[in-house]
């Protein structure tokens, strides 16, 4: 499991927008640059508090291993698969260069779209929540 402390900014409802320093972890990681941060060199996201902590509170946000995985592999290896499958299609259907470039493209299109609805879904079945108050 992945733990990190942060503080609590805002509480609305189930969910909890913290900030957190950002960890040296960071400067390895091949998506630091798509986090947001700011300029004091933190992190600010929003999580679920079924432990429900308040604003001010030093808090231990959890992700577990597996949950990390499956959002690694929809991210990185779901657009790159769907990708060639489109690219074979369309070379299938066209058998020149431009129609697998299309499918191509077609391909990343549609796993741009189903990654965005997928995330817009709100499930927390897998987010990183607070798992206690320190």
């Amino acid at each position: 499991m992945l733990e990190e402390n942060a503080q609590v900014i805002s509480v609305a409802g189930n969910r909890a927008k913290v900030t957190m320093v950002r960890s040296e972890a960071c400067g390895d990681c091949a998506a630091k640059d798509m986090c947001h941060s700011t300029p004091e060199n933190t992190m600010e996201m929003e999580v679920d508090n079924p432990a429900g902590a308040h604003p001010g509170d030093r808090v231990v946000i959890s992700l577990t291993s597996s949950d990390l995985l499956k959002a690694s592999a929809l991210t990185y290896m779901l657009p790159a698969f769907v990708m060639v499958v489109g690219a074979t299609i369309g070379w299938a259907r066209t058998g020149t260069d431009l129609g697998a470039l299309i499918g191509a493209g077609a391909g990343f299109a549609a796993s741009f779209l189903f990654l965005f609805f997928y995330s817009r879904r709100g499930s927390s079945e897998s987010a990183p929540r607070i798992t206690r108050i320190l």
